[in-house]
């Protein structure tokens, strides 16, 4: 076989640990149900399908009874409309697949990451297990995964910053920055990478740091070619500045790092603050400063986890392979891991791709997962569609921002709900009352009053819904999940 039919048809370790990693989504995480463990999900996937239908994307909300008409920023619209388009092909099979695939080109990303830092091979292979037990906790089917993909492009670009700006670095740069603009606010860290790299390169007095503020303009500038201009910038910035409101929500507090299973998320936060350290004294300050942040981030918010393995662990582990090849008892082992790289650099697989993704496009349609893909029944009330379908369009249902999602999407958006994932939307003031309410807190009957509610689908063991059946409210049905509820005469 001729070195360049070997290139196209063999797989390199990272195309290889990629599919691995899709098998693992597929069969023992059971993505087609845990992908859709958070209802935002049916959300994004009905307004993707009114912006395909109406060619428009919504600023005003239409899903709601509680606060409906106001001004909506849908800023992940594009990440929508490729969720919908799944949708239409295949149902919610087809948004697993789409995720399926994310999950997939995350990972080879993020191999080339490893090896442009210049990692060793069995290093760079050991920590994929620290990397993907992090990124789990967040594989959801909603846009931040694909935000990924446009974060870790971005630190490649900034890893290989050309000598000089070119055409192409332009167009490139600029398109990403607008695709990502309107897949995900997380587009914002664009700018931001391309400056800490810039910095490093100014103070080595090295040119391409032009190069670099240039990308980082380029980001910025691209960034404004949305639906909503400069608004979705200054809107994202206020909803992250809003203590009150993050407080409340979940993914945006501190991981608890005592739970089983988050030994490999110990172990990628010690290797990143050891990343820090090594950076700094091997003068690579741009990925000392990057790890810095990831590793701050990860201590914030959970939300920071998958970010501190897709950018911090790289950049440690080749802060760990310089400080190792700098040990001359271990000169045979850092031939050997050289005798990898180069060996693997010698395949890519690229024709094996195509195979690759109808392989699991079949696996996805076999009998061998009869539930199919779509919102688990240990997180939502599924059982209880049929109740729900038969209420009265008068009908006011009070849910948790839990189901809010799971009922839009049953729905199509036509039977309209209290509140659901949106917290930007509903803001700080409101979340602060329903909560207080949901948990039966003090004030929760004149809240019942204003807001005349004939029907509750709450958490099975809430409070709430022992309140109200003292209340005399009829049990209409109950399921492993969640009671549904109707007012009673009285």
């Amino acid at each position: 076989m001729s070195s360049k039919l070997r290139r196209w048809l063999v797989p390199d370790i990272a195309l290889i640990l990629s599919a691995i990693t899709m098998l693992y989504c597929l069969t023992s995480f059971t993505g087609m149900q845990l992908l859709f463990r958070d209802s935002d999900t049916g959300w994004h996937i009905r307004n993707g399908e009114t912006v395909l239908a109406t060619g428009v994307v919504p600023t005003q909300e239409t899903y709601s009874y509680s606060m409906p008409g106001g001004a909506w920023y849908a800023w992940e619209w594009l990440a929508d409309c490729f969720m919908a388009q799944a949708h239409i092909l295949d149902g919610m099979r087809g948004v697993f697949l789409l995720y399926l695939i994310v999950i997939g080109i995350v990972s080879w990303l993020w191999f080339q990451l490893v090896w442009v830092t210049k990692s060793w091979f069995l290093l760079g292979a050991s920590a994929t297990w620290v990397m993907l037990t992090t990124c789990n906790i967040h594989w959801l089917a909603r846009p931040h995964m694909m935000g990924w993909i446009f974060l870790l492009l971005a630190v490649l670009a900034a890893e290989r910053v050309p000598a000089k700006l070119n055409v192409w670095w332009v167009l490139a740069v600029s398109l990403t920055s607008m695709l990502w603009a309107n897949i995900h606010g997380s587009f914002f860290l664009a700018s931001g990478i391309f400056v800490v790299y810039a910095a490093e390169k100014w103070l080595r007095k090295d040119e391409s740091w032009k190069v670099l503020l240039s990308f980082a303009a380029i980001s910025m500038a691209s960034s404004f070619v949305n639906p909503y201009g400069w608004h979705v910038h200054a809107h994202i910035i206020e909803y992250l500045q809003d203590k009150e409101l993050l407080s409340r929500i979940g993914e945006f507090q501190t991981f608890n790092f005592h739970v089983e299973g988050a030994e490999a998320l110990v172990i990628g936060m010690l290797m990143v603050a050891a990343g820090i350290s090594l950076n700094v004294i091997q003068g690579n300050y741009a990925r000392a400063v990057m790890c810095l942040i990831v590793f701050a981030g990860a201590l914030r918010s959970a939300r920071g986890l998958p970010l501190l393995a897709l950018v911090g662990v790289p950049f440690a582990i080749s802060a760990i392979t310089t400080f190792l090849e700098g040990i001359p008892a271990l000169k045979g082992v850092r031939q050997y891991n050289h005798n990898l790289r180069a060996m693997d650099s010698g395949f890519r697989g690229w024709l094996l791709i195509p195979v690759i993704v109808v392989l699991f496009i079949a696996a996805a349609r076999s009998p061998l997962f009869p539930k199919g893909a779509g919102f688990p029944e240990a997180n939502f009330p599924v059982s209880l569609t049929a109740k729900l379908e038969g209420l009265p369009p008068s009908a006011r249902i009070f849910s948790s921002d839990k189901f809010g999602g799971f009922l839009i999407y049953q729905f199509a958006g036509q039977r309209k709900v209290f509140v659901d994932g949106r917290n930007d939307y509903y803001g700080a003031e409101f979340c602060k009352n329903y909560l207080n309410f949901l948990d039966g807190k003090a004030g929760w009957e004149a809240y019942l009053n204003q807001w005349k509610f004939t029907h509750a689908l709450l958490p099975k063991d809430s409070a709430l819904a022992e309140i109200l059946k003292l209340k005399g409210w009829l049990e209409l049905g109950k399921d492993p999940v969640a009671i549904l509820l109707e007012k009673g005469p009285k």
